[in-house]
């Protein structure tokens, strides 16, 4: 995909079918999505350039047009033509299906609002794609990452998550957790409030979340776990804590990696099998690793170009 095609997504000149091609594109390669974030960003720039070099240019056509709003109040004939063009472009704006991509890189998170007021808060090096406005029986959006999603409810349109690896939530209303990284060996559902559908398309396989609930999709054994949890575990991030309860240190590493944009290298397989037990809230990484050689076996070595070298006490 070449870069001509991602900027013609952002301006909006790919047909609906080229459009999701680009975005599914998109979602599966991250550095792609980091240059698209980048070409979004020049092209936001060149146009507010364009509006300011035009501004002054405009300022008398400005006067004019204020002085033809005035005339179409007064003239009721006009009026209604005004408002029956008003409608046409609400319309219009409203049978805009052209999808949305909202990406993160790492140590970075974004909440996003959607048409319905449904919130969703995306955690760092993630992806989200759905359509600016919903069209038919359901509000559906694609996952590559993990987020947290408090969807209105609405009986007549469920809400459903897409994970890109074969994994589908569909809810009506409620609050839940979605981690899906590819890098990761699992996928996890976590339910806050309501009820969840969580789909295993490739069997067919479908369970039903109650609060506190988590599923957890294996993805080499193809197998599903449904089990009760202390959601905050699973949704602290958002506030910027992480909560462990002998959690593998290999879960534990790819977290940090992507909150604080850094790479670890471990000196021996014992370390990512470690089960380690601890909370971080709000720290720094140098105080997160001190953490680690006080409540563990642990030790550090800062490395160059941002590597963290680990071992373990023998």
């Amino acid at each position: 995909m070449s870069n001509k095609e991602i900027l013609k997504l952002i301006k909006g000149q790919l047909s609906p079918e080229k459009e999701k091609e680009v975005v599914d594109w998109l979602l599966n390669n991250p550095k792609k999505r980091k240059q698209y974030e980048i070409l979004k960003a020049k092209e936001i720039a060149k146009n507010l350039r364009k509006t300011s070099k035009s501004s002054s240019r405009h300022t008398i056509k400005r006067i004019y047009k204020y002085a033809a709003v005035i005339l179409v109040v007064i003239t009721s004939s006009l009026l209604t033509w005004q408002l029956s063009n008003k409608n046409d472009f609400t319309d219009s704006e409203q049978n805009d299906t052209s999808l949305v991509l909202v990406t993160t890189q790492k140590a970075e998170k974004k909440v996003i609002f959607l048409e319905d007021s449904t919130k969703i808060t995306l955690n760092s090096n993630s992806a989200l794609s759905y359509p600016k406005h919903f069209k038919g029986n359901t509000r559906e959006v694609v996952i590559k990452g993990e987020a947290f999603f408090d969807v209105t409810e609405n009986e007549q349109k469920p809400f459903i998550v897409t994970t890109n690896e074969g994994l589908k939530i569909k809810v009506l209303g409620t609050s839940f957790n979605v981690k899906s990284y590819p890098e990761d060996r699992k996928m996890e559902t976590t339910l806050v409030t309501g009820k969840v559908k969580v789909i295993e398309e490739r069997k067919n396989t479908i369970v039903e979340l109650s609060p506190s609930q988590k599923a957890t999709y294996l993805k080499s054994e193809d197998k599903m776990i449904v089990e009760h949890v202390k959601t905050e575990n699973f949704t602290a991030w958002k506030e910027g804590r992480l909560i462990y309860n002998d959690t593998p240190m290999r879960d534990v590493i790819k977290d940090l990696e992507r909150m604080y944009d850094l790479k670890f290298d471990v000196s021996s397989i014992k370390i990512l099998d470690y089960k380690y037990k601890g909370e971080f809230n709000n720290l720094n990484i140098n105080q997160i690793l001190e953490l680690f050689e006080i409540s563990s076996p642990i030790t550090y070595s800062i490395q160059k170009n941002n590597i963290i070298r680990l071992n373990i006490e023998q």
